[in-house]
């Protein structure tokens, strides 16, 4: 596959973008949203080569941020039941009923079933963030356009 030419100034702008992203998940995404801000800004002005990379920037940064959030979702809920159910055990053993029942059991169960896809999802945003910063970093400076090619 030929290497492609790209303006030094874009490049440098676009490799700047990954290395925020690479230290996104770290400072709870802030940098993230620079780089995507960056991406935004500059991409329709990019030469094809950096405005590919910049284009995969700004969908890694938005799949990932959408997975961290499924798995927020799914570790509040992981929470709420895991509180429901410590609550109730604690007022059952200070002799206190509640006008409804909780299936401690089942609520624990889903706690930690919730819990633990709030872990992958979490696991696989901050993986696929870093390792596709990386490579799309590594892809830019051998100057081959982001993503999948098609030979």
């Amino acid at each position: 596959m030929p290497i492609e030419r790209s303006n030094p100034a874009e490049r440098l702008a676009a490799l700047t973008s990954y290395a925020l992203l690479m230290a996104a998940p770290f400072t709870f995404n802030l940098l993230g949203l620079l780089a995507v801000a960056i991406g935004y800004a500059r991409r329709k002005h990019a030469d094809p080569l950096t405005r590919s990379h910049y284009d995969y920037q700004i969908r890694r940064f938005w799949m990932d941020l959408m997975l961290v959030g499924l798995g927020f979702i799914c570790g509040s809920g992981a929470l709420a039941a895991g509180f429901g159910a410590v609550l109730e055990g604690v007022l059952q053993g200070l002799g206190v009923r509640l006008p409804w029942h909780y299936d401690a059991v089942h609520i624990g169960a889903g706690a930690i079933g919730l819990f633990i896809i709030w872990l992958l999802l979490w696991a696989w945003g901050l993986v696929g963030l870093l390792i596709g910063s990386v490579i799309g970093a590594m892809r830019l400076a051998a100057g081959l356009p982001a993503g999948r090619t098609r030979a």
